[in-house]
């Protein structure tokens, strides 16, 4: 009878130690709210609900994610959250929020993982992929499952992306296609790559570009779409530059494409072929309004 009383006793003793270890480890990284936790004997985890965790940079909070249902585990740093709703700041007066079905992570690297994840920055974009991992101490932000992006100018979809707040970069990897709204119409474009430049407003879409206009498409190597207060200035095409409008064809190593002016301006061996005419000159020049070319001191040569 004395050993069993024993047995019960240190067996008491041991959960009361585990639930101290795990409290305390919640409250090392910061939790603001924490109800009674249980353990999940089968998982040596203990449960908690409605938790959140934060993250600090010189004493500003600079991350945070909340969770209906969180389990850390007694012997590594992990923990494993179900209905998630969270809250990143890249830059002090930038704040973006996410949400996501369940996730893990990682409370000593500050790294982890979120499924069906739902993104919204500025009140502008929203952002869905299947899921996403990040990295808070290195501002990182990665997937490699498809991506579908939307906002008030821009439409996007590809696969793979990753946004680095270091160098204020989004990066989409791969198959880009989508489409820009300008003042001037709409746009469609596909790409193998796109990188948006953030502290420039600069949109870059790279190998085997397509941009599509109502009445003429552009293709390149490389375009480069300058905006300013959300609206599309410029566009740089470099690289086998061909545009196409109306049974013309005009080709080009580097074409600018002036929106306010609406004209498109080829330059560097710049050429135009027409039923079996081609004419060459020191620039070309295309107006989408009157959707005609004007060649500067033109060259001619017919194809028999």
């Amino acid at each position: 009878m004395k050993d069993r009383r024993i047995i019960i006793y240190a067996a008491l003793g041991l959960v009361a130690l585990c639930l101290l270890l795990a409290l305390y480890f919640f409250f090392f990284k910061k939790p603001f709210k924490i109800n009674t936790p249980f353990i999940d004997n089968q998982r040596q985890a203990i449960v908690f609900k409605d938790v959140r965790y934060s993250g600090e940079k010189r004493g500003v909070v600079d991350w945070e994610i909340k969770s209906k249902v969180a389990r850390k585990f007694i012997d590594k740093p992990i923990v494993e959250m179900e209905d998630i709703d969270g809250m990143y700041k890249p830059r002090p007066d930038v704040a973006v929020f996410f949400k996501g079905s369940v996730g893990t992570m990682d409370t000593e690297a500050e790294k982890g993982s979120v499924e069906d994840v739902d993104i919204v920055y500025k009140n502008s974009y929203t952002l869905k992929s299947r899921f996403m991992s990040f990295d808070f101490k290195n501002g990182i932000t990665s997937t490699t499952a498809p991506v579908d992006i939307k906002g008030t100018k821009l439409t996007l979809m590809g696969i793979g992306l990753t946004a680095d707040t270091g160098k204020e970069t989004v990066r989409i990897e791969k198959d880009v296609t989508g489409y820009i709204l300008t003042e001037k119409g709409r746009y469609r474009f596909e790409s193998d790559s796109f990188t948006y430049f953030l502290k420039d407003s600069t949109y870059v879409l790279a190998g085997r570009v397509v941009m599509k206009g109502e009445d003429m498409n552009l293709l390149c190597d490389k375009l480069v779409v300058f905006s300013s207060n959300n609206e599309v200035d410029k566009v740089d095409a470099t690289g086998k530059v061909r545009l196409i409008s109306k049974g013309t064809i005009a080709k080009s190593e580097k074409a600018v494409y002036h929106f306010r002016e609406d004209r498109i301006v080829l330059t560097e061996r710049p050429k135009i072929l027409k039923n079996n005419v081609e004419m060459e000159g020191e620039s070309i020049m295309y107006s989408l309004s009157s959707g005609k070319f004007f060649i500067n001191k033109p060259k001619t040569r017919i194809d028999k």
